[in-house]
Parts: structure tokens; C-alpha cells; sequence
């Protein structure tokens, strides 16, 4: 069925989730997304997504994927606008992304259209800018991204800027930090110590399991490249900063929340979504032992963890 484009699909046209089998699914943060197209269609994963790759898992996500013959944006008010590749409107109860560039034209190159709850979509491929005889990577970065922050905000988890370490005695370290913070050259320093796993360099999920909070590896890694589907019980936390010594203050619960908040990534355009996400992190930092980090890039800042 062809979608039309100037309106928003109703959840009755999204066949139930996990109907039929997916062509394609990954999991990652522990939610397993199933890509849906025509068998004429090929579908292809990026390489960094590729061991995120699952077979058989239930999906929570359903998204059906189409080529279509016309897309343009709408004339109304976008809900929010990256300022980059994406815009978002709010239409019948639901969400649509554009996705954009001015290398290609002004036609739009994709939409993506979702169920408020992010359990269904649909994304929608402009025929003219794709070539149908080789694969297609229907949710690459960042539809992938935008599809888990939104997901999360629905009382799941949230998305945070930071590098997250399983050290030999399986405890887990989230080291929070935005852009220039260290949390690379911290991911290195931890990738030399034995017995120790990395789990992203750049953002990791954090959500509850089996009352636990957990944390999970991304494919969305920064200048170190470390992405792992891997995932370890969150032991403790750290806000990174650089100083002229290793020196460790802990945060109390609220000063924390607002810490992590801060380095959260969040669908600013929902305040439903904020609030969900300010209530998740309520939670785990009253459980979650947090700590401000100043820190020297060298070997002394993984013993200064350890030692802790």
C-alpha cells in the first residue's frame, strides 16, 4: 500500500508489530526494531549496526519501508529543527521526519512517520535520488538515532554522551562528558587494562532490567571508534572534567540528575518525553552513586577509578 504523503498514517494502516517476519531487524538498548519492505526491495544495514543485527527476537518497533514517487515537506510549523538534515512536524496524533540536504535538491530524500509511542512507522524513500538496483539502508544515522532517543523518552530509559566500562570485576562506569570532555581518550586508557570491556566511547542507553539499572553499548561511537551491542549492571557514575590532578567529589542525587540530564540526549519538542526522561533520572541517580571526575589524560586517572 502506498502511503500517502500529505497525510499521517493512522495506526490502523501499520500492520501489527511482529505480524509477520521482519526482513531486517537490530536490537539496540534492549529494543529490537523490525525493517518491513517489499521482497523486490533491498535492504542493507551500516557496518557500525551490522553486530547490533538480530534474527528471530520479538520486535518492539515495527517500520515499514517504501519507495515513493513524490515527498516535500509541509508548509505548516515544524515542532523542531535540527538545523542540519531533519525536521519534525506533529500531524493526526502522530510525529513525521524530513530528511533533507542541499547536495541532493530540494526534495526531500526520506520522511519518517510514527505512532505517538514510536511502536509503529513507515519511511518513505525518494525514488528519484536512489539507485533501486543495489541495497538501501532505509534508518541510517541519523533516522536510527532519533527512532532510540524517541522510543526511550516513553518511560524506557534515555540516551546519555559518555563511554561506559565493564572493568574484570563486572562493575559497570559511565563516564559522562559533552563534546572535548575525554570521554575518547578515556575509552582508550580503560581498552588497555586487561580483563576490561568497552562498551561505547561516545554515547551509551541506560535503562531498568529486572530492577537494575543497566547500561548498554551503542553503534553510535565517537573519535575511538568502540561501539559494542554489549550491556553490564551500572555500578557507578562520573561527570568528566579536566583538571591538573585525579581528584573525585560525589554529587548528591539532585545536583547529579542535572548533571546527566544535561548530557542527555532528549526530544526537546515533548514535554511528555521530558518528563518522563527527568523521572527515569530521579530514580537512577538515588540509586547510582555519582561523582564529579577531574582528571590528568594518563594512566593514573583508570587507577584512580580503581582504587575508589
Amino acid at each position: 500500500m502506498r502511503l500517502n504523503l500529505h497525510t499521517q498514517a493512522k495506526s490502523a494502516d501499520v500492520p501489527p508489530v511482529g505480524a509477520d517476519q521482519a526482513r531486517l531487524a537490530y536490537s539496540v538498548g534492549g529494543i529490537c526494531v523490525g525493517l518491513f519492505a517489499p521482497p523486490e526491495m533491498k535492504l542493507k544495514l551500516d557496518r557500525e549496526m551490522e553486530q547490533f543485527r538480530t534474527n528471530g527476537a520479538p520486535v518492539d518497533v515495527r517500520l515499514d519501508v517504501e519507495w515513493t514517487d513524490e515527498l516535500r515537506s509541509p508548509s505548516s510549523r515544524a515542532a523542531f529543527q535540527s538545523g542540519g538534515l531533519w525536521s519534525l512536524f506533529e500531524e493526526d496524533g502522530g510525529y513525521r521526519f524530513y530528511f533533507s540536504t542541499p547536495f541532493l535538491g530540494t526534495v526531500p530524500y526520506k520522511a519518517a512517520c510514527f505512532d505517538r509511542a514510536f511502536r509503529h512507522g513507515r519511511v518513505s524513500l525518494y525514488r528519484g535520488y536512489y539507485d533501486q538496483k543495489r541495497a538501501v539502508n532505509p534508518i541510517e544515522y541519523p533516522l536510527d538515532e532519533l527512532l532510540a532517543i524517541h522510543r526511550l523518552s516513553h518511560g524506557e530509559g534515555v540516551e546519555v554522551h559518555a563511554v561506559g566500562v565493564v572493568d574484570a570485576q563486572e562493575r559497570g562506569h559511565l563516564f559522562l562528558g559533552h563534546s572535548g570532555a575525554g570521554k575518547s581518550t578515556s575509552a582508550r586508557l580503560w581498552q588497555r587494562l586487561p580483563g576490561t570491556r568497552v562498551l561505547s566511547d561516545d554515547r551509551i542507553i541506560l535503562r531498568v532490567a529486572n530492577g537494575q539499572v543497566r547500561m548498554f553499548g551503542t553503534p553510535w561511537h565517537g573519535d575511538a571508534g568502540i561501539a559494542s551491542s554489549d550491556s553490564a549492571r551500572l555500578s557507578s557514575m562520573y561527570v568528566l572534567e579536566h583538571g591538573k590532578q585525579n581528584e573525585l567529589t560525589p554529587l548528591a542525587p539532585g545536583r547529579a540528575a542535572a548533571e546527566v540530564f544535561a548530557r542527555s540526549f532528549v526530544p526537546h519538542h515533548s514535554a511528555e518525553g521530558l518528563q518522563s526522561i527527568l523521572y527515569f533520572l530521579d530514580r537512577v541517580t538515588r540509586e547510582i552513586p555519582c561523582s564529579r571526575f577531574q582528571f590528568v589524560p594518563d594512566h593514573t586517572a583508570v587507577e584512580a577509578i580503581c582504587h575508589a
